[in-house]
């Protein structure tokens, strides 16, 4: 093997000290991962549809040298607690709002990427003491063609229903393949780790639930991105086959009155993994200007 190629979750983290671990958050088991200062100004991940916090491997060490950083694993998702209930946008608020109260965070800036954008949005609308500002990347919480997203989400929820309904390697690898830009990005330990977890009788009665936001009725209106007022940044990966993303980033950025648009080539849905120095650079001195 050529070792210069070999990459992993493991070679991304292992100089950055960070620990993972659970916290009840509401009732809800939760597992995180906390890197970085505390005192720092504080940032938390929140993953897409059915991921985890490993989500966002490229990027915590990076975020580490000036933020307290929490990753975690939502609701229903990765190895945090999954109750037999749909998870709307009211849920995963409730959960999110629930750890930080038992982690003692009075207010967050908050990076979310797919569902993860859309429950960052929900929070800072119902507790907006809570979120100081927002990196939005893959969201879909915006309708700029309603019959493109009715596809699209049909899409989306045919392959992890399937993949959770007989999970085998091709089926979740065809996961990451779809995330990708270039399917050779693809990190085998985030392959494995969501193998394990789709095999969990817990995680294949979850699944369906955790689609009850993947609706157009839970899209923040036009209306409502004009009169949101947290500082937003969002990433629009412009090379990704759904350029459905890519207009929904732009259409965002002409609504909301304070939104910083960032285009970023050569990535699909996941532009914080397959670039991570890029989007690294650009998130972190968005959260650094508005925290300064």
């Amino acid at each position: 093997m050529d070792d210069a190629g070999y990459r992993s979750v493991w070679t991304m983290l292992f100089r950055s000290p960070h620990r993972i671990d659970y916290a009840d958050a509401g009732g809800i088991r939760t597992r995180y991962l906390e890197a970085g200062m505390r005192g720092n100004p504080v940032v938390i991940m929140l993953h897409g549809a059915a991921g985890s916090l490993e989500n966002f491997c490229a990027n915590i060490a990076a975020y580490a040298e000036y933020f307290h950083v929490f990753a975690i694993d939502m609701v229903g998702a990765g190895c945090s607690d999954k109750p037999d209930y749909p998870y709307t946008p009211s849920v995963y608020v409730d959960h999110l709002l629930g750890f930080m109260d038992v982690m003692q965070i009075e207010s967050a800036a908050m990076l979310g990427n797919g569902l993860g954008a859309t429950v960052a949005l929900h929070t800072a609308l119902r507790a907006p003491e809570r979120v100081s500002h927002i990196c939005l990347c893959s969201t879909g919480a915006i309708i700029s063609d309603p019959e493109e997203f009715e596809r699209f989400m049909a899409k989306v929820k045919a392959r992890r229903s399937a993949a959770a309904e007989s999970p085998t390697y091709k089926s979740v690898r065809a996961i990451f393949e779809n995330l990708m830009h270039d399917p050779a990005n693809v990190l085998e330990d985030l392959v494995q780790i969501r193998l394990a977890i789709y095999r969990e009788p817990e995680m294949q009665r979850a699944m369906p639930h955790m689609f009850a936001t993947a609706t157009a009725d839970e899209c923040l209106s036009h209306d409502a991105w004009r009169s949101f007022d947290k500082p937003l940044q969002v990433i629009a990966a412009i090379d990704s086959p759904n350029q459905m993303m890519v207009r929904n980033a732009r259409l965002i950025a002409e609504l909301a009155p304070d939104c910083e648009l960032v285009e970023i080539a050569g990535c699909a849905t996941w532009p914080q993994f397959e670039q991570a120095d890029q989007f690294n650079a650009a998130s972190i001195a968005f959260f650094s200007r508005s925290a300064a």
